[in-house]
């Protein structure tokens, strides 16, 4: 078992804002993927990674990485430190996308019962040959690989040098924003010898031309540089990773986990549940250094999956066709997920060869209670507290607005974040508690070479004021107070009615077992349906 080793560094898409420019980060022999994201004009919110790794029988393995960008095409920039040059290549699109739809976990519901009329019941690869041109040495003792252009991308070069301090200038004179907080994670790579991968969109190309990029190169195993990746995580990031093997793939230095059944929790009538704000939760539990098996099957059966999958894209046809050549190359896929923060990316995640047996994606719930589809009850409401996980230490509160909220511990902020809604609920934003110790613009902001303070232009409300925490908008709210996210991320501190015990995620039986500052436990149903179709308002005081 590999040691932790300590520096201080449903699938979602990596979201880069304007002029943003991505750094993907490898380490000694393992296979690479993931990294973190700077750029000079504003910090960027990375929100997810979905990555497939393919160990190769060759000693090699492939990394396809998913990488989808907002902003102008002649603003993109994407950097990865490498062992040693590698064969570049891109995958189609929709790769990634296809084999997260065909293996993502599935809730099977409790049964349903109708003893009335009021309802009706509810069911719930191309290899690169061409060899790469040396540029030379510039004046700076950094040196210029040349590669040939693949895809939508050219001024494909590997950059190298001995000395971290000139890697750093070149990339701050190359308009990446690396301030004092994350030099020490750039050094920690180039004191170990990597040379640094960088492509562009080639002039013709648009954002809508992005590709999965595709790397290959010699490595012992598979695994995931989250170190750097603190630098822009957003919190709860999280990270999706596909191996196809020979067998079973498990986490080396992280724990690994299982979602345990009896855990899990759905309403039929509402399709609300549990499982994404569960995750979190045992995640947490375990030191925040965990990830979670949630499938692991033969190839065979993953193949037949992807064959069953209609995605309404151009390149479907190309994404299942080489989807169908990796798994008949390999004889087993694992799916391994996490949700993970900056201030918890202490170690990089290294991938090992697992004796474990097959783990099935599907969660069956139909030994639990009948719910009644047809008749009115408290069954129509959605569980307050019952999806919503708000971090170590904090608590979640229904609130005057409607909506759930957070309240925040001593030590951390409230800030908005993307994230999935529940298995087969798609993305919404939410609220969570970020350490404010985690500061990577802390020395940007002293020195007045930070972006513009994002508080300018947000506000938390009366009963709140504004925090910049790592180049972000965050909130503190005032006692008897939780913070609340409308749909577009603006955050709103909103008057505490329950208060609820983080249990309530996993048991929806029980109700509130904290305080609370309104008459009822819980909104009727009538009246929580009406809540949650209005908008959450957020007052701004007007800046002076």
């Amino acid at each position: 078992m590999r040691s932790i080793t300590s520096y201080f560094v449903r699938p979602l898409p990596i979201t880069l804002s304007l002029a943003a420019c991505a750094l993907l980060l490898a380490v000694p022999l393992p296979a690479l993927a993931c990294g973190g994201l700077f750029c000079q004009t504003q910090p960027v919110e990375q929100n997810a990674e979905r990555i497939l790794f393919e160990v190769n029988p060759d000693g090699t393995v492939t990394a396809v990485v998913e990488i989808t960008f907002t902003g102008n095409a002649s603003d993109f920039s994407w950097v990865v430190p490498i062992p040693d040059t590698p064969e570049v290549d891109v995958v189609p699109q929709s790769t990634l996308s296809l084999l997260d739809t065909a293996t993502v976990p599935q809730i099977i519901p409790p049964p349903t019962t109708c003893t009335g009329n009021l309802f009706p019941p509810m069911a719930g690869g191309f290899e690169n040959s061409d060899s790469a041109t040396l540029a030379g040495d510039d004046d700076d003792g950094v040196i210029v690989e040349e590669l040939p252009a693949v895809g939508p991308y050219d001024d494909i070069r590997v950059v190298s040098s001995e000395d971290p301090g000139a890697l750093i200038d070149w990339l701050q004179e190359n308009e990446y924003l690396i301030t004092t907080e994350m030099e020490p994670f750039v050094a920690n790579y180039v004191e170990q010898g990597y040379k640094f991968l960088g492509m562009k969109l080639n002039p013709t190309a648009g954002v809508q031309d992005i590709a999965p990029v595709k790397l290959t190169f010699t490595s012992d195993q598979p695994m995931v540089p989250i170190v750097l990746t603190s630098v822009a995580a957003e919190p709860e990031m999280g990270v999706l990773v596909f191996i196809a093997a020979d067998q079973r793939f498990e986490a080396d230095n992280f724990e690994n986990l299982v979602i345990d059944v009896a855990d899990v929790q759905m309403n039929p009538r509402t399709q609300q549940n549990n499982y994404y704000a569960l995750a979190s939760k045992i995640i947490d539990e375990a030191g925040g250094q965990a990830f979670i098996t949630e499938n692991a099957q033969s190839a065979l059966n993953a193949s037949d999956s992807v064959s069953g999958i209609f995605l309404n894209t151009a390149d479907a046809d190309e994404a299942q066709s080489y989807l169908q050549e990796v798994l008949s190359r390999r004889s087993y896929l694992t799916r391994l997920y996490t949700r993970v923060s900056g201030w918890e990316m202490l170690a990089d995640p290294y991938f090992q060869a697992s004796t474990g047996t097959d783990v099935s994606r599907f969660l069956d719930l139909s030994d639990r209670p009948a719910v009644e589809m047809c008749a009115p009850s408290t069954s129509d409401s959605r569980k307050p507290c019952g999806d919503m996980y708000c971090g170590v230490g904090a608590t979640c509160a229904t609130t005057d607005d409607g909506v759930d909220g957070c309240i925040c511990p001593a030590g951390t902020v409230a800030r908005s974040i993307s994230a999935p809604l529940g298995l087969g609920r798609g993305v919404t934003r939410t609220v969570t508690c970020q350490v404010t110790s985690h500061d990577m613009m802390a020395s940007a902001r002293s020195e007045g070479t930070a972006p513009q303070d994002p508080c300018l232009n947000a506000s938390c409300g009366e009963n709140g004021q504004c925090v910049d925490t790592n180049g972000f908008p965050t909130c503190t709210c005032d006692d008897g107070y939780a913070a609340v996210t409308d749909s577009l991320g603006s955050l709103t501190c909103s008057k505490v009615r329950t208060e609820f015990s983080p249990d309530a995620i996993r048991d929806w039986q029980r109700g509130c077992s904290c305080s609370t500052a309104a008459g009822s436990e819980e909104l009727s149903a009538l009246a929580l349906a009406l809540a949650l179709l209005l908008p959450v308002v957020a007052r701004r005081r007007q800046s002076s």
